[in-house]
């Protein structure tokens, strides 16, 4: 309707780059609302044949043509770099929001639990953005709008003609001035359009492979091999999605963009193309249909044709022609053979030639043997273990495994088979002559039905303990290989034979002038009583182990024999030995004894089993009948033993408790005694702020001891300079770098926190300020209104007094007239008043006076307790809000001192790590640059003494 204006024909050019700038911006909306690509895809159809109708408004062809040609240069720079540039900011968005949140929302502490779902949450938005952005899915979604253009291209020759036919109908081309044999240049245009910007769309996909580094042409024959391998005629029916890609593109990418998709985005653009000719029809017949009483009729018989067309050529679909190899519309082409998917693929492309074809089917037979899997996991471990991390998301380890396990146990047991792969155990292939190194050991089972929990307390100390040791054995082994390897003479140390009269020669250690393998553990052990338990300087360990270490060299033979004589080594049968002496047996009653705390364990445990096979076998050493007699006496010495024990330290801690408690309840007679002591308010503000300023002094002397080792630090490094790195080492004074580094960076990360701190201090204290500013002002307001109320009714109460005393006074003076009138009556009639007439008269006005009196204290009264009431709820109101100020200032306080701890906390924690690490740097390094300092100073008085020997051999 706005093209048929003058303002569209003279601003074309204007009109169109806004038409197509809307265009993008409601193709975002109807994402966001539609939530699915295929769904929004006609309306983008009927949006492209639209701009192409309303082309014709232009004001000759020559307009048109030139206004065509400005469309496709708009839609080439769309394609290539609008588009993509779009999609990938609203793929970044939820970051971006994410951001924005953290930056501008209000700080709440979070818990644990919140921390880690707000880390969840943020993985996964990562996560979602390098699949959106790295994944198929740019690629998809700029085929999908090559797709939805190209329709329009291919629908606008249509709607050209249903114009040109219903000419009188639409009166569309009357309004835009075009005569009814004119409209057939603009078909016969858009028909020549359709192969052009085909050509166009060429190079189009080619410039986006070459910018954005997509595959078109192989996704493009992937998607035609999927779609003619599909299971099912109809795509759709498939309930098979990549779920690799969005959720709002499954449905495009399962159509494969085959014929089916084309025909079902075409009947859709079509039929709202077909509604918006009905409109435009309406609007110049100025029709009702919802007046028409033959619309239902109308609507019944449409969708009763609709539905016999739809019979019918599903009936014509159906149809088969064998001569042509005719199977019906959309059938589905079944490959023969029994060839894998690559090779179906290259047949359905049209690539390939048969020894190609049997040489990639033997290749399929070779990758699909257990052997060759097993083979390929054996030599590529290393990558796989490596890798292992990257292919598994924390969303996928929240599923389960294929073996109904939930996935972490899978993995776990995955990561053990491939560490444990190739040591022996038998795989699918092997020949079955040849027996396996793990045949009949049932060991492989036990291992898979371990415990697998974390371990805590005292076996996770223990288990960190071997590591460390097995660790540093092993390092520390590596280290010196070549000192030992440089130490193998030429003959056997013990019989000594040489290369020529044994199969080899072994160089070791040796402790005793016997080889002994662990040797090594005893001079690591040295190592580190002299050092440190964690001290790990290569040097330094190279230095103790040439001037410790004791070698030898064995012969094959002789390690033979050393090994035999080790199974066969002789073993101490009981019967006589050497008398026990006095001091082999321990006194019942010594101090110094340490009994332990009876352990039970099940004999069903594996614990239980080795205990009792050990019993067992020493029973059978020792021989004889058990139970002995005197062990069930030694039992109960034990159990008194134990029982002595826990009574001394129950006395012991009772007596304690006894003493803190006389302590804390009672006032000695000594003048050191407290005793409970009771504090005041001004007391208990002293003591707060006595605790305060020590935590403030607290703070400094830690803030001191901080700022003392980052300067030692920084002095160390100086004196170790790159060029000494042949004596410190460079991974020494690497590692001192990093440590300087990261304390400036944790002074940097302290600022920050205490300038957030402040931030978050100020803001709680300007809320609280702003609160007690609010109930001020309220309070004001309230008393405002109370003294207006009761102003207001105080002047009610007192009009109503003024005219009740009016009233009173006019009766007063009525009653006044109305005596003397009677008076002057009787002095006429009688000649004088008589008194009893006078008394009753000033009875009657002293009445009415006293009645005036009385209604104004009355009103005064009334007053004073409406008055005295309001103040009372004012009074009561004002305490509540008062209380409220007070419970947000103590609030408040609270909030303040949480926040300094918190934030003293995460400070300290991180400090304290640092530091452990920076002095257990300096221990090394400030005792290494002392040995530096002291050589230094041995070469240079050797050097000085050099000289003046030199001088007096000139002499």
């Amino acid at each position: 309707e706005f093209s048929y204006s003058p303002i569209f024909e003279q601003n074309i050019y204007r009109i169109i780059v806004i038409f197509k700038l809307s265009q993008m911006v409601l193709e975002l909306l109807l994402s966001g609302i539609l939530r699915e690509s295929f769904n929004y895809a006609p309306f983008i159809v009927v949006m492209e044949v639209a701009e192409m109708l309303i082309t014709i408004g232009a004001s000759d062809f020559v307009t048109f043509t030139a206004g065509h040609f400005v469309e496709i240069s708009i839609i080439t720079i769309e394609r290539m770099y609008i588009h993509p540039c779009i999609k990938v900011l609203k793929n970044l968005w939820p970051r971006w929001k994410m951001l924005a949140q953290r930056k501008f929302g209000k700080r709440k502490r979070l818990t644990r639990s919140q921390k880690q779902q707000e880390e969840m949450k943020w993985r996964r938005v990562n996560e979602d953005i390098q699949l959106r952005n790295e994944g198929v899915e740019p690629l998809l979604d700029s085929v999908a709008l090559f797709s939805v253009e190209k329709t329009g291209t291919i629908l606008s020759p249509i709607v050209c003609l249903i114009v040109m036919v219903f000419f009188e109908q639409t009166q569309i081309a009357m309004q835009y001035n075009v005569r009814k044999n004119e409209l057939g240049y603009y078909t016969l245009f858009a028909c020549y359009m359709i192969p052009w910007t085909s050509v166009v769309d060429v190079f189009i996909l080619n410039t986006q492979e070459l910018i954005h580094g997509w595959r078109l042409y192989d996704y493009m024959a992937y998607q035609r091999f999927r779609f003619t391998t599909r299971e099912y005629r109809w795509v759709l029916s498939s309930d098979t999605f990549d779920e690799s890609i969005s959720e709002g593109m499954q449905t495009m990418d399962l159509l494969c963009f085959s014929s089916q998709y084309y025909f079902i985005i075409s009947v859709f653009a079509f039929a709202m193309l077909t509604n918006m000719f009905a409109i435009t029809v309406f609007l110049r017949y100025e029709y009702n249909f919802l007046g028409d009483p033959a619309m239902p009729i109308i609507v019944l018989a449409i969708f009763l044709i609709c539905e016999v067309i739809r019979l019918i050529l599903c009936r014509i679909a159906n149809v088969t022609v064998p001569y042509f190899n005719w199977h019906g519309l959309w059938a589905p082409k079944q490959l023969e053979g029994t060839m894998d998917d690559a090779i179906a693929a290259k047949l359905a492309i049209g690539e390939g030639r048969q020894a190609d074809l049997e040489q990639e089917r033997l290749e399929l037979q070779a990758l699909n043997s257990d052997r060759f899997r097993h083979r390929f996991l054996d030599r590529n471990r290393p990558w796989v273990l490596n890798h292992l991390v990257e292919l598994i998301t924390p969303r996928s380890l929240a599923s389960v495994g294929p073996d109904g396990r939930p996935l972490t146990e899978f993995v776990r047991d995955v990561y053990s088979d491939l560490m444990a792969i190739g040591e022996g155990a038998r795989k699918s292939g092997d020949r079955s002559d040849i027996s396996s190194d793990d045949e009949g050991d049932e060991d492989f089972e036990k291992r898979r039905l371990w415990d697998r929990s974390p371990l805590t307390g005292s076996n996770l100390a223990m288990a960190k303990l071997w590591l460390s040791k097995a660790r540093k054995r092993r390092s520390f082994g590596r280290v010196v290989s070549g000192i030992i390897q440089d130490h193998k003479e030429d003959k056997c140390s013990l019989c000594a034979r040489t290369k020529e009269t044994c199969a080899s020669l072994v160089g070791g250690l040796s402790k005793g002038g016997l080889r002994d393998p662990y040797a090594i553990d005893d001079l690591i052990t040295q190592f580190e009583q002299k050092y440190s338990i964690n001290e790990n300087d290569p040097n330094m360990w190279k230095a103790f182990f040439r001037s410790k270490a004791e070698y030898v060299t064995v012969c094959n033979l002789c390690i033979d024999r050393l090994e035999q004589e080790k199974l066969t080594r002789h073993i101490r049968y009981p019967g006589a030995d050497r008398l026990t002496r006095s001091g082999d047996i321990s006194s019942d009653d010594e101090k110094d004894e340490v009994v332990f705390d009876p352990i039970i364990v099940l004999r069903s445990s594996n614990e239980g089993k080795m205990m009792g096979k050990w019993l067992s076998a020493a029973r059978k050493k020792i021989g004889g009948d058990f139970p002995r007699p005197e062990s069930r006496k030694q039992m109960e010495m034990y159990a008194e033993r134990l029982k002595r024990k826990k009574n001394r330290d129950a006395k012991q801690i009772m007596n304690r408790y006894h003493f803190i408690e006389e302590k804390t309840t009672q006032v000695s007679d000594d003048e050191r005694g407290w005793g409970r002591v009771r504090l005041d308010e001004p007391s208990r503000l002293m003591l707060r702020s006595w605790v305060m300023e020590a935590k403030k002094n607290a703070k400094k002397r830690f803030d001191a001891r901080g700022d003392a080792i980052r300067a030692q630090v920084k002095q160390t490094l100086l004196k170790m300079p790159p060029e000494d790195d042949w004596f410190y080492k460079r991974e020494m004074r690497l590692e001192g770098n990093s440590i300087d580094v990261e304390g400036d960076y944790l002074t940097l990360e302290r600022k920050v926190k205490e300038t957030g701190k402040a931030a978050e201090i100020r803001k709680v204290e300007s809320g609280c300020d702003s609160f007690r500013q609010d109930i001020k002002m309220k309070l004001a307001r309230k008393k405002m209104a109370m003294e207006t109320s009761l102003s207001e009714i105080h002047g009610k109460v007192q009009i109503d007094a003024d005219l009740r005393a009016r009233e009173l006074r006019r009766a007063c003076k009525e009653l006044k007239r109305e005596h003397e009138e009677e008076e002057k009556r009787a002095r006429e009639e009688e000649g004088a008043v008589s008194s009893e007439m006078v008394n009753r008269h000033k009875d009657s006005m002293y009445n009415i006076e006293q009645l005036i009196v009385k209604e104004t204290e009355k009103t005064e009264m009334e007053w004073n307790r409406i008055d005295n009431e309001r103040r009372k709820i004012y009074a009561q109101e004002e305490k509540i809000l008062l209380r409220s100020v007070k419970d947000r200032d103590t609030q408040s306080s609270l909030d303040i001192g949480r926040i300094e701890t918190n934030t003293w906390e995460e400070i300290v924690w991180g400090e304290k790590e640092w530091r452990s690490r920076a002095l257990g740097w300096l221990n090394i390094a400030v005792r290494k640059v002392e040995e530096k300092a002291e050589e230094d100073r041995r070469n240079e008085k050797k050097n000085e003494e050099r000289k003046h020997r030199q001088k007096r051999f000139k002499e």
